[in-house]
């Protein structure tokens, strides 16, 4: 593969990689490899037809030197040469030596010499090269001379052998075909062979027998020249090789000329068509219509293609036109989007400190959407100077719908809740108002809590959310399991429970969205409440700001670079109660001083239902202390500033198994203990009127004290609760 792109590559690069150049060298390559079979098979198939030739040749002159040469003369010749070879050792035969020859001098009479003219006659009158007798050893493979017609140095004397290749040796034996030609042509079996001997040359040698002696058949033997084959040969092959370069040339010359034509000039169009549609896709006022213009008449695949890339071209204009249209909707709408996330941050409270002339408590809040917009919400706001409203929620769905329906209902929980109601019913309100039109049957769960800044007490309601973790004092995070609800806007008239706890100076409030918990790493694995709460412990001390900071930090090292599935959405309180110009609290939780007026009565009994919930008192004995408050703090409404209005403080104290309440206004001296308690015997008629309340207040609780001191009334009661 080239290392430069086609645009980097100079002309002879871009003529070496191109496919015509690619196509020339594998026809160039392929003619060459079928050229070179051609000549290797056509060289074997004529230098095999012409020793086939030269072997029938031979084996005639054989057969006719049989006709014409004196057979008992032969005969004798051979059984002279027969007899001494006969009677030699096999050690003996096998020396073929002077001394081995020496044993055949007998065999060289006057009729051997005959015999031997004879030979040369017939050799030289059929224009051999070579014409000789000798019989033949089976065992041994050995042709062994009897008579040789040849003047020259290379005679054979008698007795003198020769040994003879197997598949020679059978040819002369028994006729065998010998080469792939014989079996081809069907040639008929003959004992004629070519053999290439370094002694004697490259010959046809055929033999026909004229009679057995001894056991040993006899032949009469003619060889003829074969050099003239391999001169034919390879003039053929020089011949064959030209003609094969010219027809080898005119194929690579007429087949580049086709696939030029067929194949390289339409590829290049495509291709010329391709990039001036690359170059002018952008430029509007140039023709677009380019693969169109093409006028391929292959009648193959490539028109195929050009008829693809013409739609294509067609589809690809349609396909750009409404993709521009698209994408300027899709900017429009990004557009919106993002004005969307601005509404929806700016929804939120997102200024900090939120509240920074209220140094009784601090918040901070954040809010991070999975998507552009998300469905989570988190709110607080001042009720009243007094009360500070606290939400966390998380709608169903995700994207726009999710984000509209957070702030319908974000909206709605905060009327609600400034019009006075509780928790739970500003819950109620909430989920009524939501199932009136809720087609889409989307919901949303909620932790709605009203911190009563002066006592450091959170009423709350949940209706589906999570639980929260709540930090008391120098202590560490705790799950605070509260009682749900169902969800708003699941079913309407749905009624919600209220529960109460106490913030005492330093405790913090973590409330959060599941999108907390359920933040996933890579492997699957969620964050859970477990790491939630050991993140939260690691930072108590800090402020509300860095809480979430670090919870922040802790999931974002837990999750690493896994995608982003929910808002995470978090909140933090810490309740700080009163303090002074330095920051230091004036009292601590046990202690609510309210206007003594009727109106803030349920607070009170909530200030102390929350402490004795804190001590573990029963249901039962709560009711009953509210009822003692009830009496105690309605009289000093009633008469202890009357005409006017002052101040109620509320004490609450645990003394080991019981617990202490002590009530002070700075009202007109009254002692409540001093007046006797009235007859219950009597009827309601006879009794004098006033006194019942504190009578019932004796009866419910353990003791009671008065003492007036530095200008206050101070009633103190005590009550066993365990």
């Amino acid at each position: 593969m080239p290392t430069k792109n086609v645009r980097e590559m100079n002309a002879f690069e871009r003529n070496h990689h191109s496919l015509r150049g690619k196509a020339f060298r594998a026809i160039f390559l392929i003619a060459i490899a079928l050229g070179v079979c051609a000549v290797l098979f056509g060289f074997f198939l004529f230098r095999a037809a012409v020793s086939r030739e030269y072997r029938i040749r031979t084996y005639q002159l054989a057969k006719t030197a049989a006709l014409y040469i004196d057979r008992d003369e032969v005969r004798r010749e051979a059984e002279a040469v027969v007899s001494v070879y006969a009677a030699m050792t096999p050690e003996q035969r096998a020396q073929n030596d002077g001394a081995y020859l020496a044993r055949f001098a007998a065999a060289e009479t006057d009729s051997m010499q005959a015999l031997r003219q004879e030979l040369r006659t017939l050799q030289e009158t059929n224009g051999a090269i070579a014409a000789y007798t000798a019989f033949l050893d089976p065992e041994t493979q050995r042709m062994v001379f009897i008579a040789d017609a040849d003047p020259k140095s290379t005679v054979c004397p008698p007795g003198h052998w020769d040994f003879i290749e197997k598949p020679y040796f059978d040819a002369f034996l028994n006729g065998a075909k010998i080469t792939l030609l014989d079996r081809l042509y069907e040639t008929p079996s003959m004992p004629s062979v070519t053999m290439d001997m370094q002694q004697y040359g490259y010959r046809c040698t055929a033999g026909e027998k004229l009679t057995d002696v001894g056991g040993y058949p006899v032949y009469i033997f003619y060889d003829t020249d074969m050099s003239d084959v391999a001169r034919i040969s390879n003039l053929f092959l020089i011949q064959f090789i030209v003609l094969l370069l010219i027809i080898t040339a005119l194929t690579i010359f007429f087949s580049m000329l086709h696939l030029k034509r067929a194949v390289v000039r339409p590829i290049n169009a495509l291709a010329a068509a391709a990039e001036a549609y690359t170059r002018d896709r952008n430029d509007a006022d140039r023709d677009s219509r380019h693969f169109g213009k093409l006028n391929i008449r292959t009648g193959d695949e490539i028109e195929n293609l050009c008829l693809t890339m013409q739609s294509m071209e067609e589809d690809l204009g349609d396909y750009i036109h409404n993709l521009t249209h698209v994408t300027a909707e899709k900017e429009r709408l990004g557009t919106e989007l993002s004005l969307a996330t601005r509404i929806q941050a700016d929804m939120l409270p997102n200024i900090f400190p939120a509240f920074p002339g209220r140094p009784e408590f601090d918040v901070f809040a954040a809010m991070e959407p999975a998507k552009e917009v998300g469905g989570d919400f988190y709110d607080f706001f001042l009720i009243d100077e007094d009360h500070l409203g606290i939400v966390i929620a998380d709608v169903s769905g995700k994207g726009v719908p999710a984000a509209l329906f957070m702030m319908i209902s974000k909206i709605l929980i905060q009327n609600n809740a400034m019009g006075g109601k509780s928790p739970k019913e500003v819950l109620q309100s909430v989920n009524d108002q939501i199932c009136k039109n809720n087609r889409e049957q989307m919901f949303v769960t909620v932790w709605f809590g009203i911190l009563d800044i002066v006592t450091g007490v959170v009423t709350a309601a949940n209706a589906g959310h999570e639980y929260p973790f709540i930090r008391k004092p120098d202590g560490s995070f705790e799950v605070y399991k509260d009682k749900h609800g169902f969800i708003v806007g699941g079913m309407a008239n749905t009624k919600y429970r209220e529960y109460s706890f106490l913030m005492e100076p330093g405790s913090k409030l973590f409330l959060y969205t599941d999108g907390v918990t359920e933040a996933t790493d890579a492997n699957g694995e969620m964050f859970g409440s477990d790491r939630l709460q050991d993140a939260l412990n690691a930072v108590a001390d800090a402020s509300p700001e860095n809480v979430l900071h670090g919870v922040r930090k802790a999931i974002g090292d837990f999750v690493q670079d896994a995608e982003q599935f929910d808002d995470l959405t978090m909140l933090c309180v810490e309740y700080r109660g009163a303090v002074d110009e330095t920051g230091t609290p004036t009292k601590d939780g046990s202690e609510l001083t309210v206007d003594a007026i009727l109106d803030n009565l349920p607070r009170v009994q909530a200030f102390v239902d929350t402490h004795l919930t804190e001590m573990n008192c029963p249901q039962k004995l709560q009711m009953q202390i509210d009822v003692a408050i009830e009496e105690v703090f309605v009289n000093i409404a009633h008469y202890a500033y009357a005409p006017d209005t002052g101040t109620a403080t509320v004490r609450v104290k645990k003394e080991e198994t019981d617990v202490k309440i002590t009530l002070i206004d700075s009202g007109r001296p009254y002692d409540p203990l001093a007046k006797d308690d009235p007859d219950v015997t009597l009827s309601a008629d006879d009794r004098e009127i006033g006194g019942l309340g504190i009578f019932m207040t004796k009866q419910i609780m353990d003791k009671l004290s008065y003492d007036r001191s530095n200008g206050r009334n101070i009633l103190t009661m005590w009550k066993t609760i365990k």
